[in-house]
């Protein structure tokens, strides 16, 4: 994996330059003039959409990822502005006054944005963004020449796309029909397969697989607007290699069918210049991402890459019709901790789009974390009645109904799904999330009868991972999750997934306790940074008896799951501070990890530990095993 986590990091580095712009940016006293002020420069209504109502003009964040989470992009073209006026050198901090200066046609300000920011009009910066402002102007074909003469900042497909964008913008379709025809013949479309990826080629068709699929998507929209029908489709289904429930390829599809044109409006300078951004966004994420793996940095709350969320929330607000984007940019805020700018993200949407469905999923889950149950409901109620024949939809609502304690509501919802399925692998996901719903009102039979439909529908890593998760908590089919957790291991002996899949399974059982235990320490060698594997691991510890060692590593996994509390961990940590005889502390945790929703016999247990303590007798200390390592045989217990 290192070799094409390592050309990402080096392209972004480039194009990220100095990241301090994504630190604190509380500058002046609210009573002093904001830089757009000084400038008589006020943000385009655009770019105003999703501030929060009656926002004050002086308003101040702490950082740029607290204006995100309000998706406040408003303020952050405020703050633009006022950068570029200090001459401040941080990096895309200067997008969103680009942004706003190209949307407003101020096309002298935009440039000195791009003079201004770090390298100049030479720099990565302006090699990105000056293309599309070039186009703005009137001058498409030297446009084209620029993005020629700084393409080699980005991977393929991406200057291909910019060209291709470029002549979009100015309705010359057939020259971008020939740069995308270019793209698609030099591309590698065959999807990820299966499972982990394992060589080179794998992993790259990881790391490029959103890219290719938008990329191809483009290209499938301008045949369909030029009337070549069969090379529209060509596109449309390499894009259902990467994306086989699209529902705007789906929709789209039926309108190429019928004679219509695609549901997306044509491109705009502007428009363009945010569908780029929106591209960008996508490899911008993924390589900080694959940075901060590869220098093993701790997860913080918040975005995993605020150049790239910043880049995603502009782009949805130059590109109107983007809707597939602005689901993903709701879901990454709210995921962030950000529910009320979600909310203002997804309120975007029309009742109209074809992604309205979608929207009613994520407003439920934006309910959900609110803690208004009823108001996550009647999302779910809205999202089934415009659901149509989208088994995943019904199937998200089902889960909605699942995840706010509603299983009579829930089966149904997958019942229904399950009538619309027409392959293994969709009807394998339906009686995946059935089962998962059984489990979680604590009916282990129908869990595990679900499972084992599933595996014969769709054999996939996915599914058997499941049918592992699912059985190991069946007292009568462990046997059978063990069994299928060993094959999984067999096939990828050094995958972090399947070492805690087996280990933690194992140890659910006296008898398998040393084993998993041994294999746990194996996943935490190559997983030092998976909550999940130290989780697993500390609780092995716990019922060897050794808890102090298990309290730092459930505590460590607490610490790296947080910004999604984890029921189970904070149930085992709750456990292990009672055994240490930190009664307060263990109450207050298992309080925590019932606000984090676990399933029902997790919760019943729960209700009655926080009510009584723990009333079973506490592991008794054994000996550790000793386990040998890459680095030769040790006894691990300096944690």
């Amino acid at each position: 994996m290192r070799w094409a986590i390592l050309a990402a990091s080096a392209a972004v580095a480039a194009i990220t330059a100095d990241a301090s712009w994504a630190q604190e940016v509380k500058r002046e006293p609210a009573a002093q003039q904001s830089g757009s002020e000084q400038a008589g420069v006020t943000p385009v209504a655009a770019l105003r959409t999703t501030a929060p109502p009656n926002a004050a003009a002086n308003r101040t964040y702490e950082s740029a990822d607290a204006a995100l989470l309000e998706a406040d992009v408003d303020y952050l073209a405020r703050e633009g502005h006022r950068a570029v006026l200090r001459n401040e050198r941080d990096g895309l901090w200067f997008a969103a006054a680009f942004a706003d200066d190209l949307a407003a046609g101020r096309y002298d300000d935009a440039r000195n944005v791009l003079r201004n920011a770090p390298g100049g009009l030479n720099g990565a910066f302006s090699d990105m963004l000056e293309p599309f402002l070039i186009a703005d102007e009137g001058n498409v074909d030297r446009a084209v020449e620029r993005v020629d003469s700084g393409g080699d900042n980005l991977p393929q497909p991406l200057p291909e796309v910019a060209r291709a964008l470029l002549f979009e913008s100015a309705g010359r379709l057939p020259e971008a029909a020939a740069v995308y025809a270019l793209m698609i013949e030099r591309m590698d479309t065959t999807p990820p397969g299966d499972g982990e990826p394992r060589t080179s080629e794998d992993f790259d068709r990881v790391l490029s697989a959103s890219r290719n699929s938008h990329a191809a998507y483009r290209a499938a929209l301008v045949s369909h607007r030029l009337g070549r029908t069969e090379e529209a489709r060509r596109y449309y289904n390499i894009v259902l290699g990467y994306e086989p429930r699209s529902v705007a390829v789906s929709a789209n599809l039926a309108r190429l069918n019928a004679g219509q044109p695609p549901f997306e409006q044509p491109l705009t300078a502007v428009s363009a210049a945010g569908r780029w951004m929106l591209f960008l966004s996508e490899f911008l994420t993924q390589a900080e991402t694959l940075q901060a793996m590869v220098a093993q940095r701790e997860p913080s709350q918040g975005f995993a890459s605020t150049s790239g969320s910043t880049l995603l929330q502009i782009g949805t607000l130059l590109a109107t019709d983007s809707d597939d984007w602005r689901i993903y940019a709701a879901q990454q805020t709210l995921d962030a901790g950000g529910a009320d700018g979600a909310q203002r993200i997804i309120d975007q949407i029309p009742s109209t789009s074809p992604y309205a469905p979608d929207a009613e999923i994520v407003r439920a889950s934006i309910q959900i974390e609110r803690g208004n149950d009823a108001a996550a409901a009647a999302a779910a109620d809205r999202a089934l009645a415009i659901a149509g024949d989208r088994w995943s939809i019904i199937a998200s609502v089902g889960d909605v109904y699942r995840r706010i304690g509603h299983p009579d509501r829930a089966i149904p919802a997958f019942d229904r799904a399950l009538t619309l399925t027409q392959n293994g692998k969709d009807r394998a996901d339906v009686l995946g999330w059935r089962a998962y719903a059984h489990r979680f009102s604590g009916n282990l039979a129908a869990a595990t009868a679900d499972m084992r439909a599933a595996y014969e529908a769709d054999p996939s890593v996915d599914t058997r991972l499941l049918y592992v998760t699912i059985l190991m908590d069946d007292p009568a089919a462990w046997n059978d999750g063990i069994a299928m957790a060993r094959s999984l291991f067999a096939e990828q002996p050094d995958s972090v997934l399947r070492l805690n899949a087996l280990g933690y399974a194992l140890i659910q059982r006296p008898q398998g306790l040393e084993e998993g235990y041994r294999l746990l320490w194996r996943g935490f060698n190559y997983g030092q940074m998976d909550y999940a594997v130290i989780d697993s691991l500390g609780w092995a510890y716990y019922l060897y008896g050794h808890f102090d060692q298990a309290r730092a590593l459930v505590e460590r996994a607490n610490d790296l799951s947080a910004n999604d509390p984890n029921a189970e961990i904070l149930d085992h940590l709750g456990d292990i501070y009672w055994r240490l005889n930190r009664r307060d502390d263990a109450r207050a945790t298992w309080r925590r990890a019932l606000d984090a929703r676990p399933d029902a016999i997790r919760r019943r247990d729960i209700q009655l530990k926080i009510s009584r303590g723990l009333t079973t007798s506490a592991p008794r200390q054994q000996d550790l095993p000793r386990v040998s390592l890459p680095d030769g045989p040790a006894q691990r217990d300096e944690l």
